[in-house]
């Protein structure tokens, strides 16, 4: 019964859930050299994101922008940059067994079932073309929420970053 709670302890410290998941999708046929500049579009309402970390998230967005070469202009940018944040909850099953069955059907074999309700933040940050009004880049990123405002920095970090490692696309 000990080696069931440790090993159950031990899963639910090391969820596959942590994984931040992060995919870019972009024009294929734009020249991403022609741009200079880039403004930021309108966001709409981020209910999630309190007021620091919308600043935080923005700063980041602009720091990896500038490391990027572009550089911020209040209008006429050549690019409009655009976030915005979904939440929902999801459950995870996790399913232990004791082991001890043997093959064919024989002995004994005890398994046990824990149901988690976790939060999911899924970023989405776009770059538009202003001159052609049309989506050229495109990044999500999908983690967990923590309760924790540094744990959420970190990722929010993170998440920036890993969707603009492949800006601009070769």
């Amino acid at each position: 019964m000990r080696r069931l709670l440790v090993i159950l302890l031990l899963a639910c410290t090391i969820s596959p859930v942590d994984a931040q998941k992060v995919r870019v999708d972009f024009d294929h046929a734009c020249d991403f050299s022609r741009y200079q500049t880039y403004e930021w579009a309108p966001s709409p309402k981020v209910d999630f994101l309190n007021q620091l970390m919308q600043s935080r998230l923005i700063g980041f967005i602009e720091e990896v922008l500038a490391a990027k070469r572009l550089r911020r202009v209040e209008t006429g940018g050549d690019l409009l940059v655009n976030f915005q944040m979904n939440v929902r909850q999801e459950k995870i099953y996790t399913t232990l067994t004791n082991g001890f069955g043997w093959d064919w059907g024989w002995g004994s074999e005890i398994a046990t079932t824990t149901e988690q309700l976790i939060t999911l933040g899924t970023l989405t940050v776009d770059v538009v073309d202003s001159h052609g009004s049309r989506l050229v880049f495109e990044g999500v990123s999908t983690a967990p929420i923590s309760s924790k405002p540094l744990h959420n920095t970190k990722r929010l970090a993170k998440a920036v970053s890993e969707i603009f490692e492949k800006y601009p696309p070769r």
